[in-house]
């Protein structure tokens, strides 16, 4: 089903969504995670203090089933999980003729029901904006998904990509690492963004952020790092955006 003729979006956040980009550390216990947890109870645990995970290891790999049947199991229904789609996608056809891979792609994550809530599509910062190409891959994506995409190259930048991903209801995600936070143009019913850089937050950074946050729909990732203190942010942005 093209974007054209998908069926009206059903929103499935209804709030503002925080959480890491990541979630597999060991190194954050005792700080985060209580002494003694194992690493098969870590999602279980993590999903108490947060309500979504962005998932980064489908970039590089076919996820199994039997990941996805664990990771819904692990957690509460109203949880969510982001996938970042394949580097084949993005990386290797650049959005040209991935129609059948996409479909592939959310065909598998799909079984984790009700808890996915979008693809995130990020393509490499070599690749300029083509009008041509960026419609014709949302046009491809099908009905039902949520996607997000984020561009790393300064050429998407325009009110032409804009519009093209507002007419698909496909998400711009503002990453701050390569993007101006105070520029944001939400393009979807809901937006995205990652607050990755490597600089620390300070409090009235986070504050300015929630501002922009408050008042959509969203999901909002921090940068994990093996250091359990990448955390704090998070819990921080959480709880001004509660």
């Amino acid at each position: 089903m093209s974007s054209r003729t998908r069926a009206p979006f059903c929103s499935r956040l209804m709030a503002i969504r925080v959480g890491m980009s990541g979630f597999s550390y060991p190194s954050w216990k005792p700080d985060f995670y209580p002494r003694g947890t194992k690493q098969s109870e870590m999602l279980t645990s993590y999903a108490t203090r947060f309500s979504t995970v962005e998932i980064n290891m489908t970039f590089r790999r076919r996820i199994d089933e039997s990941t996805l049947d664990r990771w819904r199991d692990a957690t509460p229904e109203d949880f969510r999980f982001t996938m970042k789609a394949n580097q084949g996608i993005t990386h290797f056809f650049r959005l040209k003729n991935t129609g059948e891979r996409v479909r592939e792609f959310v065909e598998r994550t799909e079984r984790i029901g009700s808890r996915l809530g979008a693809v995130l599509f990020q393509t490499p910062a070599n690749l300029t904006f083509d009008a041509d190409v960026l419609e014709a891959f949302c046009a491809s994506l099908a009905g039902g998904t949520q996607y997000a995409f984020e561009p790393r190259h300064t050429s998407f930048d325009t009110p032409e990509c804009d519009a093209i991903l507002r007419r698909h209801g496909v998400a711009r995600c503002c990453n701050d690492e390569v993007h101006d936070v105070h520029a944001y143009v939400p393009t979807a019913p809901f937006s995205y963004f990652r607050f990755h850089r490597e600089e620390a937050y300070t409090e009235k950074e986070l504050q300015a952020r929630a501002e922009i946050v408050r008042g959509v729909d969203a999901y909002v990732f921090f940068k994990h790092e093996d250091d359990p203190a990448c955390v704090k942010p998070a819990l921080r942005f959480a709880d001004l955006t509660a």
